[in-house]
């Protein structure tokens, strides 16, 4: 069975616990929304699941429930003896409790038992963006994701080209996966309560043959896109001028008095690959 409000409340006071701030936390308490993450997840029993940010284990149990092996990664440690408690007393052993900083955590090691791994969680939100990305970026054994995060948050990472909150999260992103939110959840079901709405983002890596862009282009197109998206409402033939001239944009094909947010990834490739040509 979950944990609800009751039991969550119960289990930080004889911990003489409470939810950080400074580490974004804020602990589901609806056993019923931690079961439709896990449906939504869609995590079966031949599944190996990263969890970041157990909490006290709201949607620990429900995953190992479903999952065949679950790591859960928290930087708390006066978390550990409460949600070690959680998981004894429903005689769950399918959870591995690995103490780390999620964003500088060695997951080759940790998650060395399987090949494949999904990532399920309900992510801190001050380390939402910046820890799918590197994920993305350095862990290719994890192959998908869904991760509850502030429904801006949610919206910033699924934007697309063309619209105001495409930017350079959405940008990498999109090139190593696809992102969509596939469910709003309430403010109501946290404690405490956050000021906003979360939603759950699916989170989908592509495949490695599609990631076509060599080194030295990758960090580039990055380089330019940082540039740029840093003075967004600027035209990219300013933001890019001490790169790229004007010319030059056009010279690909591009109307260097477009904003970046209008710039799709293959436009943003040709930005780069003529920059390292005027740099050559």
């Amino acid at each position: 069975m979950g944990l609800g409000l009751s039991e969550i409340i119960e289990i930080l006071e004889r911990y003489g616990l409470a939810p950080s701030r400074a580490l974004g936390q804020n602990f589901l308490c609806d056993p019923n929304v931690a079961a439709k993450i896990v449906r939504i997840a869609d995590i079966s029993d031949s599944d190996s699941v990263v969890e970041i940010g157990p909490g006290v284990g709201s949607l620990t149990v429900e995953l190992a429930a479903a999952a065949r092996q679950i790591v859960a990664v928290e930087l708390d440690r006066y978390l550990f003896a409460a949600l070690t408690e959680v998981l004894s007393q429903r005689g769950i052993d399918n959870v591995e409790l690995v103490l780390a900083d999620a964003l500088k955590a060695d997951y080759r090691k940790i998650l060395s038992a399987a090949p494949f791994w999904k990532l399920v969680a309900n992510l801190p939100y001050n380390i939402a963006t910046p820890l799918v990305l590197s994920i993305l970026e350095q862990h290719m054994m994890v192959v998908e994701m869904l991760v509850m995060v502030q429904h801006e948050v949610g919206e910033r990472m699924c934007a697309v080209p063309g619209t105001s909150a495409f930017s350079q999260v959405a940008l990498k992103l999109g090139y190593f996966a696809t992102a969509k939110v596939v469910s709003v959840v309430s403010r109501e079901v946290f404690i405490p309560r956050p000021n906003v709405d979360s939603v759950l983002v699916h989170i989908t890596r592509r495949p490695t043959e599609q990631l076509d862009l060599d080194e030295q282009t990758y960090k580039q197109l990055f380089s330019l896109a940082k540039i740029a998206f840093s003075n967004r409402r600027q035209m990219i033939r300013r933001t890019l001028s001490t790169i790229l001239s004007a010319e030059e944009i056009q010279s690909v094909g591009i109307d260097p008095s477009r904003r970046p947010e209008t710039l799709e990834l293959k436009e943003w490739r040709l930005l780069a690959e003529a920059s390292m040509t005027t740099k050559g």
